[in-house]
């Protein structure tokens, strides 16, 4: 009764949100959000927890929120047990999306190598369970050039691929590789300070990009994070979920948040790329977008302060 309690609470939002716009353009749902995953497993990287730990432990937060998720992964190779891993994700009733074959930056790739790119991880995960077409660009990068960005913006289109924004980025990357730098000299260390700082950082990039959301579009969108495969995910994600829970947000899933509007825009500016909210803000005219969105450079200040 309670799984089903949550799901309906979860749809109804979901659907306050697609309405919104056409019923009334001042209507200010709850806010609500999905996680979504980038990259891994990363077969090489044993610090703190194996992958396949790693692996374990976010499904297993996943599910204890009763919450589906979508992993965007470039393309399985021949490491069977990296294979296997991935699989779990479909297996348990996840979606698998596509992130390349081997992860470039879009402003510094060819049109017709980047179009090889989706192709590439296309061929290699189109039988893997919950395999959907939804390509996500690395870096969040979708192109410095009219003709980049249009052109693949056909091929999408020619390809039946959807994209997998995001309105909330953020850098849980930089602070996983903060905390394995820290374990690597020191397998003991306390990790609870990285703990608090990891959600302070999340819960203040989505506060922002929810009042970018707010400021550009007059409503609170159904929010899609952007998160990796790691180290501070797989310790601290049921504390990520709980923190937004006791802020008021309601976790959703990430296929129930594809459905808000939002998603299917293509704002024209170029440098292309960012989250969604970034974009349509920078196509707006809004003054102060920091470029890149989110980066290491904002961050690395912050954790040197606080010795993490």
């Amino acid at each position: 009764m309670r799984t089903t309690i949550a799901a309906f609470l979860r749809n109804a939002i979901v659907a306050c949100v697609a309405l919104a716009p056409s019923l009334l353009p001042s209507l200010a749902c709850s806010q609500a959000i999905a996680l979504t995953f980038d990259d891994g497993p990363n077969m090489a990287d044993k610090i703190g927890l194996s992958p396949a730990a790693r692996n374990e432990a976010i499904l297993r937060q996943l599910a204890e929120a009763h919450l589906k998720s979508i992993l965007f992964v470039t393309r399985p190779d021949t490491n069977a047990k990296r294979n296997d891993l991935i699989r779990q994700w479909g297996v348990e009733g996840h979606q698998i999306g596509n992130h390349t074959v081997t992860h470039p930056d879009f402003d510094e790739t060819t049109l017709s190598d980047y179009e090889r790119e989706l192709l590439g991880c296309d061929k290699a995960i189109r039988d893997v369970p919950g395999f959907t077409r939804r390509f996500r660009f690395p870096y969040l990068k979708e192109g410095n050039t009219v003709e980049r960005r249009d052109g693949f913006r056909a091929f999408l289109d020619a390809n039946s691929y959807k994209t997998g924004p995001v309105s909330v980025d953020a850098s849980d990357w930089y602070y996983s590789e903060r905390l394995s730098d820290r374990l690597k000299k020191d397998p003991h260390a306390d990790k609870n300070p990285y703990k608090d700082a990891y959600l302070r950082h999340l819960y203040d990039r989505a506060h922002y990009y929810d009042d970018l959301s707010r400021t550009v579009l007059g409503r609170s969108v159904a929010h899609v994070l952007l998160l990796h495969h790691n180290l501070i995910n797989a310790l601290f994600l049921k504390d990520v979920i709980q923190m937004f829970k006791e802020k008021g947000w309601t976790l959703i899933d990430s296929e129930a948040a594809f459905k808000d509007p939002v998603y299917a825009m293509r704002p024209d500016i170029i440098p292309a790329g960012e989250s969604i909210l970034w974009a349509l803000a920078k196509q707006k005219g809004l003054p102060d977008l920091r470029y890149p969105g989110e980066d290491d450079v904002y961050e690395k200040p912050i954790l040197d302060r606080l010795g993490l």
